[in-house]
């Protein structure tokens, strides 16, 4: 239901590099856009992570994400943020498998129709890794256990070993916590409800639509996955749920809380699954420095600015 990865081919296993440049802590969007803007010929580029099929403390969190992408906000720092991601999956999504939706939001309480995207967020990382590696970027597959200074540089511990590198970007989402405990990024729960159904033609362009419910709001779209399209459903403020070891099935209050009365064909649906994980609260970028050359970086819905912040943090550690 996830279009989760599966391990890294043996042809994209390396050597352990000795010494980078900047060894990049993680491989999501953050890491990976990082990455993509930052690698070139003579830079050093080690891209680290350990991406197994399963995942289950579920921190890889833009495996369970909904990929929608909107861009045009009151606020100018996100409508650049979301405007650039925009952009550059419409010119480098030719030949990419996106699962690419053209969508709008639609806003309930204002009457608003918004244009938007919805991409698999899996295939998007998938993309952006592939371009980090064809400017030159390293991709080393194990897991980040510490980062330690060393001289002028630093040294990251890996269960493969070690890699000392001039400068270090965390970048490895709720997981960043267990490696830089100096992060002030504050974590959050997200769940999905995929629904059993069905999408006939006349709901094949069901609008991505919000509606506000108490001090909060639930959301409606249609996804790909798993080349089948599906009905999800989110929510923000409806229902508090802290509980982050599993998914919790609170669909009966979601529906009860007012969801069923503003849309009642959802009313008799079924839960088939519930796509879930660790994000960060807040929807912009946080940046840490623990210590000079070393960066943690960390943005909720980190899919829908991936370009933004890629080129942000590139143009930060290039200098």
């Amino acid at each position: 239901m996830t279009d989760l990865p599966a391990d890294l081919p043996a042809d994209r296993l390396v050597t352990l590099p000795a010494e980078a440049d900047v060894a990049i802590c993680g491989a999501g969007p953050i890491g990976a856009a990082t990455a993509t803007f930052l690698a070139r010929p003579g830079l050093r580029v080690a891209l680290i992570d350990h991406d197994p099929a399963e995942d289950p403390g579920h921190v890889a969190t833009y495996r369970y994400s909904g990929g929608s992408i909107r861009w045009t906000w009151p606020d100018p720092v996100k409508r650049e943020m979301t405007t650039q991601t925009e952009q550059f999956i419409r010119g480098a999504a030719d030949g990419a498998e996106l699962g690419m939706i053209e969508n709008t939001y639609h806003l309930l309480h204002t009457g608003e129709h918004i244009p938007a995207l919805n991409v698999s967020a899996t295939g998007l990382v998938g993309m952006l890794r592939d371009q980090a590696l064809e400017a030159g970027a390293t991709l080393v597959d194990a897991v980040v256990t510490g980062v330690r200074p060393d001289g002028s540089g630093h040294v990251v511990e890996t269960s493969r070993g070690t890699i000392r590198a001039g400068q270090v970007l965390g970048a490895m989402g709720a997981a960043n916590a267990s490696v830089f405990p100096q992060t002030s990024a504050e974590p959050e729960k997200r769940q999905l409800f995929v629904l059993d159904l069905p999408v006939p033609p006349e709901r094949e362009l069901l609008p991505h639509t919000i509606v506000p419910i108490g001090d909060g709001f639930g959301y409606v779209f249609v996804k790909l996955i798993d080349g089948q399209l599906r009905v999800l459903v989110g929510q923000e403020d409806i229902v508090e749920d802290e509980d982050t070891s599993g998914p919790v099935d609170h669909w009966k209050e979601i529906l009860d809380s007012g969801l069923a009365a503003t849309l009642p064909w959802l009313r008799d649906a079924r839960v088939d699954d519930i796509l879930w994980g660790v994000d960060t609260a807040q929807k912009t970028l946080v940046v840490d420095e623990p210590s000079p050359g070393v960066l943690v970086a960390n943005c909720g819905s980190a899919i829908r600015s991936a370009a933004w912040l890629g080129r942000t943090l590139a143009e930060r550690l290039a200098t």
